[in-house]
């Protein structure tokens, strides 16, 4: 009944097995043998071949601690090596340094880095890191005369390093990994142990040389380009390793680049499945050369191109309808403060500016020139936001111009266009705006942290709602650092150039209307939207103007758990802690206790 369930009594011949490992590889105590692998016989007295086994175990003993020992230093130096390749920033490396070796060796196989013989020495000179978002990182690693043709090609890191002495930048371009070998020393080889066949294949399909983007960029048409090939360039030049945007940048893909967007832009009708696409990866592109310190050399050398022509397509009536585009742009523009850091640029004063960590003695040539006829960063970012509107498609052939008593009335508005952006995201998501309770906050009672620190996602995080928010305070944002620009150069009121003039033409062009309307927006879902509203009212307390009474009278407290805890609030809550952590007596229901006794003073006799 269960001889077909039952294991017959007949043995498997071994060669149905799959030999796993070959029966000439030394055993590991884990291997089942086959029968025809024959094994060594032991003589009669058993001496021999029992000294020649326990020495071989010896052996085996020996080399497996060897392996032990050595595999965690050849995993730890080619993982060094893959973060400085990567231009990991130091912050990340010492999180990164403690993860589990088993870890390290996934990252290793998937990323094909390339070490060197562990026998070989170091190399001399430290690879330099990746600071994304740091106006440190955003030093010219180039003299602003100097073009890509003459820029030095990789020999070797003596050259790179005396190119950094001759500026006095302390980055300047990163070292190729395989080229920072000496000629006595052995040539890299690529740790087998550390990278399976499967990853060599995605490695090959994932190599793709600069080369061959430039060629495509420069060949191809933007209504017939790939949206996925500007995709995988994002990619690079925000993951890969600064030596591949520099090679980029050196055969002309950053040129290559600015003429696909000027391509994009002077299309008169935009496809929304294709060309919108297009340019939003472009732009991202944009932003991805931004966290290197060559990429940053390459947007400052043709400024401010691109940014006078996407300032320019924000005021039109061509402006993407897409808002994560729209907020692309707006994020360009605040780049272009990191990379022209006021530590950097040229001292306006009789003292020269000099930060904490830099030496008594810093040399000119670690200067970033502003694009010319600019003396200082806030007239290049002024004259970008007065950039005029292009003419409506749909507009007469000749202008209508008002006559000459109307014309001496007007007023000027000279940020009217600018302001007009901001006006149609509240018009466009007017039901965001239903809470009139809310205050403007008064900065010195926020607490910037609990407002900007990260939240789980909930509710209202999704919608478009969301997205619009978000790009309403990213240009909130670009108007606090304008306006703190403005506050460093220390002008005067009647300067042109002052931040006075600066508050008072926004109030004149319309942004106190603005501000009425955003303060009504939730702040449960918003909260840093208030927070740069609060900001942008204490800059323009700073220069010295004089808000409006429909915006000052609203200037009042955070909610509580915005606001900053004064020191009897502190107090308090300590008691409160205190309190809780004591135990309390209760009183049982129905329960009369004594009256207490009353302090009766002594008889004082004179």
């Amino acid at each position: 009944m269960f001889k077909a369930i039952l294991p017959s009594s007949k043995r498997i011949s071994s060669s149905e097995f799959t030999m796993i490992t070959n029966p000439g590889d030394p055993l590991s105590g884990k291997e089942n043998l086959p029968d025809n692998v024959v094994t060594p016989a032991l003589t009669k007295s058993g001496k021999g071949t029992h000294k020649g086994n326990s020495k071989q175990e010896k052996s085996k003993t020996v080399k497996v601690s060897q392996d032990i020992v050595v595999e965690p230093v050849v995993m730890n130096k080619a993982f060094d090596k893959l973060l400085d390749e990567l231009q990991i920033p130091s912050t990340v490396r010492v999180k990164l340094a403690g993860m589990d070796s088993t870890v390290k060796a996934a990252m290793l196989k998937s990323s094909h880095v390339i070490t060197s013989n562990p026998t070989s020495g170091s190399p001399s000179t430290p690879l330099t890191l990746r600071k994304a978002r740091s106006s440190e990182s955003m030093g010219s690693p180039l003299p602003p005369s100097m073009s890509y043709d003459q820029m030095p090609t990789k020999t070797s890191t003596t050259d790179l390093h005396a190119l950094d002495d001759k500026q006095g930048h302390n980055r300047g371009l990163s070292c190729d990994a395989t080229q920072t070998l000496s000629r006595g020393q052995n040539s890299p080889v690529i740790p087998g142990d550390l990278i399976t066949s499967k990853s060599k294949e995605k490695g090959f399909v994932k190599n793709i040389t600069p080369v061959k983007f430039c060629s495509i960029l420069a060949s191809t048409s933007s209504t017939q380009l790939e949206v996925e090939i500007v995709k995988k360039l994002r990619l690079l030049l925000r993951n890969e390793s600064a030596t591949w945007s520099e090679d980029f940048l050196k055969l002309g893909g950053y040129n290559a680049l600015l003429t696909r967007l000027n391509e994009i832009l002077e299309i008169e009708w935009r496809e929304e499945q294709h060309d919108d696409q297009i340019l939003y990866e472009l732009l991202r592109c944009f932003k991805a050369l931004s966290t290197s310190a060559i990429g940053c050399f390459a947007l400052r050398s043709s400024c401010p191109t691109p940014f006078v022509q996407l300032v320019s397509l924000l005021y039109s009536d061509k402006k993407p309808g897409d808002v994560a585009t729209r907020q692309l742009i707006v994020e360009l523009l605040l780049i272009l403060f990191e990379l022209y850091p006021s530590s950097s640029l040229p001292s306006t004063g009789s003292r020269p500016r000099r930060e904490a960590w830099e030496p008594e003695g810093r040399s000119s040539s670690s200067l970033i020139t502003l694009p010319s006829p600019h003396k200082n960063f806030y007239s290049l970012i002024r004259a970008l936001l007065l950039t005029p509107a292009p003419p409506p498609t749909e507009s007469p052939a000749s202008p209508v111009s008002p006559h000459a008593f109307i014309e001496s009335l007007h007023r000027p508005r000279i940020y009217k266009t600018y302001l007009q952006e901001l006006s149609d995201v509240c018009r466009d998501y007017f039901w965001v705006f239903c809470h009139p309770n809310n205050t403007v906050w008064n900065l010195e009672e926020v607490d910037e942290g609990k407002v900007e620190k990260p939240k789980a996602p909930g509710g209202m995080t999704g919608g478009v709602e969301f997205e619009a928010m978000g790009y309403f305070t990213m240009h909130l944002k670009l108007l606090n650092a304008i306006a703190r620009s403005a506050h460093e150069l220390n002008l005067s009121k009647e300067h042109d150039m002052s931040a006075h003039r600066f508050h008072s033409d926004l109030f004149a062009s319309g942004f106190e209307r603005i501000i009425l309307i955003s303060r009504k927006t939730s702040v449960t879902y918003y909260p840093t939207l208030h927070l740069e509203l609060s900001r942008y009212i204490a800059w323009a307390g700073a220069a010295k103007f004089e808000l409006p009474w429909t915006v000052s009278r609203l200037i009042g407290a955070p909610p509580l758990a915005l606001a900053k805890l004064t020191t009897s609030q502190q107090r308090t809550t300590r008691q409160a802690q205190s309190s809780q952590s004591t135990p309390v007596r209760r009183v049982p229901p129905g329960f009369v206790g004594l009256p207490s006794p009353k302090k009766v003073e002594p008889i004082k006799f004179e």
